[in-house]
């Protein structure tokens, strides 16, 4: 307030002075002096400036501080972070909050709840075929003891039969029951029915085919041996003689091997002869 009193005053003898210079009655020296005046108006009117300022500023910080006493601690505590500047320029009666960040919960993987996962689609339609007659044949028949026990049956009734017809009926049994363990051994005995009959042709057909599908089987020397005569017969000595020489060589032990090797020896002992047509139609013992 002293300043502001200063400089009325100064201004008060500055238009004092400039009167006096108007009416002529300046003294010298007068004009220096109202310059001198002059400046110093002007410089007491930057320093009432930024005294005044400084009041508002320091009016605002005690307002500040005022509030926030009567606020409390923690109010207290963050209006203190801000600065004087900042302080300055809240307005009165609004309250300084430091806003805190949000805290994010740490997911538990436990208490989510499970999403519900459907089930692919799945076709349950199926469609209705009509059954394989030969299956539904094959499933029917019966096997087992009773097939076995129906087979036995069959083959004595076949060998009770007579001539042609024991043939045919043995024939026949191996035709249905094609892994009868019997099936090679009913064979050569139809074979020989046929021989006995005179039929050649059917028993050479029946003992090739031993030959040809039951190669392990306990009747192979004597279809051997058989199928010999059949070339023997039908004027094959090359043939005739490879059969004898596989009797003799893979059955040494067998009565089919004694002919076989005796029939060998007529045969080495006729080399010279030009046609077979001289040898007896059945060859053996």
């Amino acid at each position: 307030m002293s300043l502001l009193r200063t400089e009325a005053a100064l201004v008060a003898a500055l238009l004092a002075a400039g009167c006096a210079a108007a009416g002529g009655g300046a003294r010298p020296g007068q004009a220096a002096e109202v310059d001198a005046l002059r400046s110093q108006v002007t410089s007491l009117r930057a320093e009432n400036q930024q005294l005044s300022r400084a009041v508002e500023l320091l009016t605002a910080r005690m307002d500040a501080v005022t509030a926030r006493l009567a606020r409390g601690p923690a109010e207290a505590r963050a209006a203190e972070a801000l600065p004087a500047s900042s302080a300055a320029l809240v307005p009165e009666g609004l309250a300084v909050v430091r806003m805190e960040p949000p805290r994010v919960q740490a997911r538990d993987p436990a208490r989510e709840a499970p999403k519900a996962r459907r089930a692919p689609a799945v076709a349950t339609a199926v469609a209705i075929a009509e059954p394989d007659p030969a299956t539904l044949s094959t499933l029917a028949r019966r096997g087992g003891h009773e097939l076995s026990a129906e087979a036995d049956a069959e083959l004595r009734t076949a060998r009770k039969k007579g001539g042609v017809a024991r043939a045919h009926s043995l024939e026949d049994f191996t035709t249905r029951y094609p892994r009868h363990p019997l099936a090679d051994d009913v064979l050569l005995e139809a074979a020989g029915v046929y021989a006995d009959l005179g039929l050649s042709d059917a028993a050479c057909t029946l003992a090739l085919r031993i030959i040809e599908e039951y190669p392990a089987g306990d009747a192979l020397a004597e279809a051997l041996w058989r199928q010999a005569e059949c070339e023997s017969r039908t004027g094959a000595p090359e043939a005739e003689r490879r059969l004898l020489h596989r009797l003799v060589t893979e059955f040494p032990s067998s009565a089919a091997a004694r002919r076989a090797g005796e029939r060998l020896a007529v045969i080495t002992g006729r080399a010279g002869v030009a046609s077979p047509s001289a040898d007896p139609a059945r060859s053996g013992p």
